[in-house]
């Protein structure tokens, strides 16, 4: 067989692929590669004919576990492995990126080569750390802006609201004037909310996980509500022996619980109902889930519940939901809202399982 895998047939036939093509026995002994393998591992091309699998190619790969069970999966299985992607230490170029696949060469039954393919992805990682780069300069130049101009306005803002509180002192009551008078009080005051709701969304926030306890985390989000509307009720929803202690920003956590409430509040503010909130975990993840019997989303509202200043209500600023998903995403996390299968609204914020602790009995 070693004849054929040296043919200048071979070679020749190798040299066509545009990948790094590497041909190794069972134990790992490189029989035939091209020179393009040879460049991306960075060895000259009698050396690589030279080198073992585990002793000379293997050490060059930040992963070397991951690559060492795909090459393992070809030894013992017949199976065709999906490739992987894979850090190679280049002594010359650096740290590159490359799929790695792996296939088995058979004849009569027997394995007599493996096959190993390598194709340089370097440029698409590079492309998307620049595309990752701008997005973020792009972000940051948006959320100066937008504080700077929050800034801006809140100072004329104060004037106008404060010289609005002082003129029904200077004139009589009941003359017409008055009413426009309030009107003034009610545009600055809901400018007020507005650029107080801007600077919270752009703020950049200090944020640290530490031990926290679930239980503890609800009741001190529910004080923050209360009082409740008298015909909304409020209750928690979980399953026995859930894990309530996790590892989280309890400050981001407890502020987005606030606003998902809010908005279940809001959507039964006429006609009452229930809202529960309770936590599990899934796949390692905490899920923190706020449900309401409300009268749910409508759909054609559904595509623009976190836009910033998306409101259905008459006076409202339209910030909470966008805010509530800035502060999840914070945490690596992720927030979602539909409606639920038995109506009303579910709003679920799902939590990385890295997070998870022990539990803690109250």
């Amino acid at each position: 067989m070693l004849p054929f895998i040296q043919s200048s047939y071979l070679a020749t036939l190798l040299e066509c692929f545009s990948a790094g093509v590497v041909i190794m026995n069972g134990r790992g002994d490189v029989y035939a590669a091209n020179d393009m393998a040879g460049h991306m591992l960075g060895m000259a091309h009698d050396d690589l004919l030279k080198a073992g699998f585990e002793r000379d190619i293997l050490p060059r790969f930040e992963q070397r576990a991951l690559v060492e069970r795909l090459m393992s999966s070809a030894r013992d299985r017949d199976t065709h492995p999906e490739p992987v992607q894979a850090k190679c230490s280049h002594p010359e170029l650096g740290m590159r990126h490359y799929t790695l696949s792996i296939s088995r060469l058979v004849e009569y039954g027997k394995v007599f080569g493996i096959v190993l393919q390598m194709a340089d992805v370097t440029h698409i990682y590079e492309m998307h750390e620049r595309e990752k780069r701008m997005l973020e300069e792009r972000s940051e130049s948006l959320a100066h802006l937008s504080m700077a101009i929050a800034h801006q306005i809140r100072n004329p803002l104060m004037t106008i609201g404060g010289f609005a509180s002082l003129l029904p002192r200077r004139i009589d009551q009941g003359q017409p004037v008055t009413e426009f008078i309030q009107g003034i009080q009610d545009g600055a005051r809901r400018l007020e909310d507005i650029v107080r709701a801007v600077t919270q969304f752009t703020s950049p926030r200090q944020h640290a996980r530490r031990e926290t306890d679930l239980r503890t985390l609800i009741r001190e989000t529910l004080d923050k509500l209360s009082p409740l509307p008298g015909r909304v009720a409020m209750e928690t929803d979980t399953p026995d022996g859930a894990i309530s202690a996790w590892f989280l920003d309890p400050e981001l956590t407890r502020d987005s619980l606030v606003e998902l409430l809010q908005n279940s509040l809001d959507a039964l503010a006429e006609t009452g109902g229930t809202i529960r909130i309770g936590w599990r975990e899934e796949a390692a993840d905490l899920l923190l889930e706020v449900r309401d019997n409300g009268p749910g989303i409508t759909p054609e509202c559904l595509p623009f519940l976190f836009d910033p200043f998306f409101t259905t209500k008459a006076v409202g600023v339209g910030m909470g939901l966008a805010k509530a998903r800035r502060w999840t995403r914070e945490q690596a996390g992720e927030l979602s809202i539909c409606n639920a299968p038995d109506g009303g609204a579910l709003a679920v914020l799902r939590l990385p399982g890295v997070c998870i602790l022990k539990n803690v009995t109250k």
